[in-house]
């Protein structure tokens, strides 16, 4: 039986179609499929439960204390540092180090740059009223440190409590936890306390607290009890907020300074329950 001529070259025109398509949809049903792969990883993602260290913490502070310079809005090294804290913060809450989600808010603007505020969701992470703790991206960078290592620990140390660890740069109004929650929260969620954390306390305490008038008595009761008596001082100056502001190092070395920040953890855990309450 002889075929003619113009079938025979059609089945052989499909047959190459067909060997060149077959590859191409190979080729695109593993990228769909490793596509599907990494982006069930990501939903999936816990933080890594582990412990902070005192090496950990001496290289948290060296790289925002020496390493990155001082940040501020107002010179070009101030905005390169402070996109290097922005570069540093994703890093290390994210997936491939702590395993945090990082959340990111850029809606405000500077030197004609936008500038985020970051936060990831720890301890019950799924909570709707979440305490927050409010670290600047400016400053002597002991807060930053102390923010890196905190969410570290409530992996290992875990509580009932939602606390959204947040960093935010150097453009917020006189309002700060108003101005914070703008970015962070939702209409769906309730802020169920606030924190600034920050460097700048004094050398002899391993922090100094301070907080608005009607918060002076519980506050001065906490200073009298294990852990905080002897440790931490009352400031006798009022805060429209509470603040807690860790200790300076003017005499002690980096890793005494790291020692200090890694015993406030549990302290900071309390006081966030003990608010919460």
């Amino acid at each position: 039986m002889t075929t003619h001529p113009e079938l025979k070259g059609t089945r052989m025109s499909a047959i190459k179609v067909a060997i060149a398509v077959i590859p191409a949809l190979l080729i695109l049903s593993i990228c769909i499929a490793l596509y599907l792969g990494a982006n069930a990883d990501q939903e999936e993602s816990e933080p890594i439960v582990g412990e902070v260290s005192l090496a950990e913490m001496e290289d948290y502070l060296k790289k925002t204390q020496s390493m990155i310079g001082e940040r501020d809005l107002g010179t070009e090294a101030g905005q390169k540092a402070l996109r290097q804290v922005a570069a540093m913060s994703l890093g290390t809450f994210g997936p491939e180090n702590l395993g945090y989600e990082v959340f990111k808010s850029q809606s405000d603007s500077a030197a004609g740059l936008l500038w985020p505020t970051l936060w990831i969701k720890a301890g019950e992470r799924e909570s709707e009223r979440p305490f927050v703790l409010a670290v600047p991206q400016a400053g002597d960078g002991a807060g930053l440190a102390f923010a890196y290592g905190f969410a570290e620990y409530l992996t290992s140390h875990q509580s009932k409590l939602g606390v959204r660890i947040v960093l935010y740069p150097p453009l917020y109004d006189d309002d700060l936890p108003a101005w914070v929650w703008e970015r962070c929260g939702t209409n769906q969620e309730e802020m169920l306390g606030f924190l600034k954390l920050s460097g700048g306390g004094s050398a002899s305490e391993l922090a100094e607290l301070s907080g608005p008038a009607a918060m002076q008595a519980s506050l001065r009761e906490l200073m009298e009890q294990k852990g905080w008596a002897g440790n931490v001082r009352l400031r006798s100056e009022l805060s429209p907020f509470l603040e807690l502001h860790l200790a300076g190092r003017e005499r002690g070395s980096r890793s005494e300074q790291a020692q200090q920040i890694i015993r406030m953890m549990p302290l900071v855990k309390s006081l966030l329950e003990r608010l919460a309450e």
